[in-house]
């Protein structure tokens, strides 16, 4: 799932290489939540993207790599119940 402000976001980028690890995440990811507050969370595999809404530097991205896909879909869920990973 990729939205305009998700796709200006990546364009904007200054590391092609996180572009391309981003796009590969958001488009193959197992699970996606967009939050009230407009925060975005994909998760692919052992990785959880999150995209920030309120965001002053020009990289609105953050990952966390996980131990395994457990532990990483646990911190998905996490996010989606606003136990953590959020505002």
């Amino acid at each position: 799932m990729i939205d305009t402000r998700t796709e200006k976001s990546l364009e904007n980028l200054n590391i092609f290489d996180n572009e391309e690890f981003y796009r590969n995440i958001i488009d193959n990811c197992s699970m996606y939540m967009v939050r009230p507050s407009g925060n975005k969370f994909w998760l692919k595999d052992n990785w959880v993207l999150a995209e920030w809404k309120n965001c002053l530097h020009s990289n609105p991205f953050e990952t966390w790599k996980c131990a395994n896909a457990k532990q990483a879909r646990e911190l998905f869920i996490d996010a989606s119940k606003n136990l953590v990973l959020e505002d």
